[in-house]
């Protein structure tokens, strides 16, 4: 049996410790700023598009925009923006960078909902890039979700997690949407 026994000077034992500590960091400031760069690479500047992203959602909607409102995200979140940032973070989004920017938020009526009819989805567009979205419904009583859609099996499979999940939509979709109206009627412009 041959053993052959290598001195590592410090130097290089330094450098193979700072080697390993900045490729570390390297992996987790690239897995933190995954959910980001997923959000960042949906490009909006054109209704093709915004078409062709709502298309790969699994909704179908009209062929152009119901409505298009420039909204001003407001420098400080009430609990009802906070909630509606929360369900963006679950989505890969995050307004706390757009507060005080103007954005534009393109609506669609969703005519492939299951069971529901007067659902819409809403885009959030910033300088032609999607930074958040909605598809709730506009019932009284109705419900906010993310953009993703849910199956109807995976709905039905699920209906008492979801009927508790829509519930606490329910309750805050109402005050999102007199809230979102509330914050911003001042600025807000109908475009065709």
């Amino acid at each position: 049996m041959f053993i052959k026994t290598v001195k590592i000077k410090s130097f290089w034992a330094a450098v193979t410790v700072l080697s390993v500590v900045g490729v570390a960091v390297a992996a987790i400031l690239f897995a933190s700023q995954g959910a980001r760069e997923r959000a960042a690479m949906y490009r909006m500047t054109s209704e093709h598009q915004r078409q062709e992203f709502i298309s790969e959602l699994g909704w179908e909607t009209d062929e152009e925009y119901d409505t298009c409102r420039i909204v001003i995200i407001p420098q400080e979140f009430d609990e009802v923006y906070t909630s509606y940032n929360d369900l963006q973070k679950q989505q890969g989004f995050d307004l706390e960078e757009y507060k005080g920017k103007t954005v534009e938020i393109y609506s669609y009526p969703v005519h492939n909902y299951p069971g529901e009819s007067d659902v819409m989805l809403s885009l959030m567009v910033y300088n032609g890039q999607l930074i958040g979205g909605d598809v709730c419904s506009t019932a009284i009583d109705g419900f906010m979700q993310g953009l993703r859609r849910i199956e109807e099996k995976e709905s039905a499979d699920d209906s008492s997690a979801t009927d508790d999940s829509s519930s606490a939509a329910d309750d805050s979709s109402e005050a999102d949407d007199s809230s979102k109206t509330d914050s911003v009627a001042d600025t807000s412009e109908e475009t065709a």
